[in-house]
């Protein structure tokens, strides 16, 4: 086949492409209506909060990702720290911001009971206790947060009565090399987008995990943290239960930033396969057509396969496309660094392997464990799958 013969298979490959297109096109129009918010609105309220931080074991940049909750300009809150085991290596990094932030109301728990296959949940069980207000911040260990994090994320909540969590678009910080690097761009690139496209089209807010601030009543009602002991996506499934209970779950402008510490390309795509598995078991169908976000590697295939003109110029459109959705992206969002544009081709064709290859099992491996996900995105310890 001559390369400058136009075929069938242009046509087949310009459609193919037209679906990236629109997914690109309608990402970029979100991006540009994303307006960041990096101060917190003047003159709101501050009721009191509890900001509750499981943690499990030393971390990359540990202690200036907590030290950034102990410094909000915030009138009046707790931070509590739980922790599975008293020799936690965290330990050390508790101690050393009670001794900088003496002021600060500072609690540590320490409690190995499990309540079920997802022990960060477990850990938030075993937090409430020390839990004394009624506006509950639930953070990953490796996030980072401006110190108007906590006004901008309580003002929605106390704005409406309605709203029972608010969540926050999170930004990847790489903490390593190249491969962290890879991780964060993946993160900055494209689940930054599919985020702000998805609440788009369903006109629902996504519940994100990295800080998610609870009303505690809302929480009671759909039977607190017990009510996803056994869930991987924790966060995911209490805004569906919230939504389902009737609260609304809101979506903050606030942009908070988390870790990206891998430091070899295995650990970065396993860690990413456990990410998109749970998408894949509870909405398989989201899954399937998410396969738009990471195209290139299709397009490629079809090119060398049947190269021609038409194919090339597709191809040629659809990076364009990805180029300035980066950019606009650079521009909007103050992440840590600019994506690099050289990269994104790259980080492309590793999405799409992580996109096929989540869907060829459902074992996944957390913190050395190793569980089985069910249909509805509940965790089953390995062991008791082969016996069941």
């Amino acid at each position: 086949m001559a390369f400058w013969n136009v075929e069938a298979v242009d046509l087949g490959l310009v459609l193919t492409a037209s679906t990236g297109w629109a997914f690109l096109g309608l990402s970029l129009r979100q991006a540009l209506n994303f307006k960041e918010r990096r101060k917190a609105p003047a003159n709101g309220e501050t009721p009191p909060v509890s900001v509750m931080k499981p943690l499990c074991g030393s971390e990359p940049r540990l202690y200036e990702c907590l030290r950034s909750f102990c410094d909000q300009d915030y009138p009046e809150y707790q931070i509590v720290f739980g922790l599975h085991k008293a020799d936690d290596p965290a330990v050390a990094v508790v101690d050393r911001l009670r001794a900088e932030f003496p002021d600060r109301d500072i609690t540590l728990v320490c409690n190995d009971a499990v309540h079920g296959s997802n022990l960060k949940i477990s850990n938030l069980i075993n937090m409430m206790s020390a839990c004394r207000h009624d506006y509950l911040v639930v953070s990953d260990s490796d996030v980072k947060i401006g110190r108007d994090g906590l006004r901008s994320i309580v003002d929605p909540m106390v704005k409406d009565d309605g709203i029972g969590a608010v969540s926050c678009l999170y930004t990847g910080q790489a903490t390593a090399g190249w491969v962290s690097r890879l991780g964060e761009l993946n993160i900055n690139g494209w689940i930054i987008p599919s985020v702000l496209l998805d609440k788009s089209i369903n006109n629902i807010d996504c519940a994100l995990g990295a800080v998610l601030l609870l009303r505690r009543r809302a929480l009671e009602s759909i039977g607190g943290f017990a009510a996803v002991t056994d869930h991987l996506a924790d966060d995911h499934e209490i805004g569906d239960l919230m939504t389902r209970a009737g609260w609304r779950v809101h979506l903050s402008h606030f942009t908070v930033a988390t870790m990206v510490d891998e430091t070899s390309l295995l650990a970065l795509i396993r860690h990413e396969i456990r990410w998109a598995q749970t998408v894949w078991v509870t909405r398989p169908l989201d899954h399937v057509l998410s396969v738009a976000t990471c195209l290139l590697p299709i397009y490629l295939l079809q090119l060398a396969l049947f190269p021609s003109i038409v194919g090339a110029v597709a191809v040629v459109l659809y990076l364009l496309l990805r180029f300035i959705l980066t950019a606009t992206l650079n521009r909007r969002i103050s992440f840590a660094r600019p994506m690099p544009l050289w990269l994104v081709p790259v980080r492309e064709c590793l999405c799409f392997v992580v996109w096929a290859a989540c869907m060829t099992s459902r074992k996944i491996v957390w913190r050395g464990q190793s569980f089985r996900l069910l249909g509805c995105g509940r965790l089953v310890p390995a062991y008791e799958a082969k016996q069941g």
